[in-house]
């Protein structure tokens, strides 16, 4: 089993505004602005590598060499554990090569989208014809699909207060060693916040490009 995944349309939103993180912060001056931007932005990832999910809306292609490593898709959507709302998952097109060495699209009557578990699955559609005959290759099947959220309003306020206690970790200890203090790990109320969103991948995928 082996699949890797490629980001296509990287998202560079963070999910909590410079106002909301000076606030957290306490600072009124426009000093570090640019600063606690650039952390706001790197928390937002650390975030995403911790849980292995795109919190905002991020377009990517899972190329597996099997159907079964069809089976899950990473990375996921922080689904909201509050109401149960799904996380969000649109595939936007299911390719594979064909015995001939041909690419084909697979019809979408023929699979379904589980996006209610975590992470999302794909399973053959009852009605549908099976799966079809792959070429003995590399990267047979791609996946591309959008996850994550539209509007930063819409992500959990967990993983935003968790982001918030990222920036105020950096911000407050720009080096990784202090003396007396271990800062150069992710701070443990961050990771309580974001454990319930995390998605156990079992080492997969076995490549980020």
């Amino acid at each position: 089993m082996a699949r890797s995944l490629r980001i296509n349309t990287p998202n560079t939103t963070a999910i909590n505004s410079l106002v909301e993180c000076k606030a957290h912060l306490r600072i009124e001056v426009s000093d570090d602005d640019a600063y606690i931007n650039s952390l706001a932005l790197v928390a937002k990832q650390t975030i995403e590598s911790y849980c292995n999910i795109f919190i905002m809306e991020t377009e990517c292609t899972q190329l597996c060499d099997t159907w079964v490593d069809t089976y899950q898709l990473y990375y996921g959507a922080p689904k909201n554990l509050m109401n149960g709302t799904s996380s969000y998952i649109d595939v936007i097109k299911f390719q594979y090569f064909d015995t001939a060495g041909v690419i084909q699209n697979w019809a979408t009557t023929d699979y379904i989208v589980d996006d209610t578990s975590m992470p999302a699955r794909i399973g053959l559609d009852p009605s549908g014809d099976g799966y079809p005959n792959i070429e003995n290759r590399l990267n047979a099947i791609e996946i591309t699909y959008d996850v994550g959220m539209a509007e930063t309003d819409d992500v959990p306020e967990a993983l935003k207060q968790a982001a918030l206690i990222l920036v105020g970790q950096w911000y407050e200890n720009r080096q990784e060693a202090v003396v007396g203090r271990s800062v150069g790990i992710i701070p443990l109320t961050a990771r309580y916040l974001m454990d319930p969103y995390k998605i156990q991948t079992m080492g997969l995928p076995t490549c980020v490009l």
